[in-house]
């Protein structure tokens, strides 16, 4: 996993506004922080080597931006559309990001960690090292992507649907989920623990437990 690369230390203070100073929408090396921004509506906006801190995105639409070496803190995403958006080396640590919608987008290198993501759209993906740590995906829309060392780590999965996603490799043994969707077809190789196992089996082959 490489972490992005970012001096947060050196970085200049500025508004998100000045994308739009820009004329391919382009911010880079900058802290942007405490902002709100309200249903802004950006196509291609590029950010790099930005840490965005304490700023709610509310319904924005940033399809196809690239993100690459951005670290997001404590912010709100929730219900933005970040549809086939390129992240590289990003995390975002104790975000709100419910009904957010990242459909066709590309994660490499990307870490969600302490983030709420209950009822957001994650589908027809490519995941290349992407970690899910300490993080709610409660009703999570999760199919037909395409996973390279995905990892779960003591995430809330309950109601998460994941069809058409081959799960060969991923390890769910120490996430928690009340029920969960999963393709029978592409189970194979996926670890569960001894419930999550008996909750599979009663689920997909009738088989009681006592």
């Amino acid at each position: 996993m490489e972490h992005p690369k970012v001096a947060a230390d050196y970085l200049e203070p500025a508004s998100f506004f000045d994308i739009y100073n820009e004329e391919d929408f382009f911010l880079n090396n900058c802290l942007l922080k405490g902002e709100f921004i309200d249903q802004e509506k950006i196509q291609r906006p590029t950010l790099e080597q930005v840490v965005v801190n304490h700023v709610t995105f509310s319904s924005c639409d940033f399809n196809r931006a690239d993100f690459t070496d951005v670290i997001f803190k404590s912010c709100d995403l929730s219900n933005c559309q970040l549809d086939e958006v390129s992240f590289y080396r990003v995390e975002f640590q104790n975000c709100k990001l419910i009904g957010t919608n990242f459909d066709q987008s590309y994660f490499n290198n990307v870490v969600f960690e302490n983030c709420r993501m209950d009822m957001a759209n994650l589908n027809r993906m490519n995941l290349k090292n992407t970690d899910f740590v300490n993080s709610s995906l409660k009703d999570v829309s999760f199919n037909e992507n395409k996973l390279v060392k995905t990892h779960f780590r003591n995430c809330e999965l309950t109601k998460l649907t994941a069809l058409n996603t081959p799960l060969k490799g991923i390890d769910l043994s120490d996430c928690q989920f009340e029920t969960i969707d999963l393709d029978r077809n592409y189970l194979r190789g996926l670890q569960v623990n001894a419930e999550q196992a008996g909750f599979l089996a009663q689920y997909f082959l009738d088989i009681k437990i006592k």
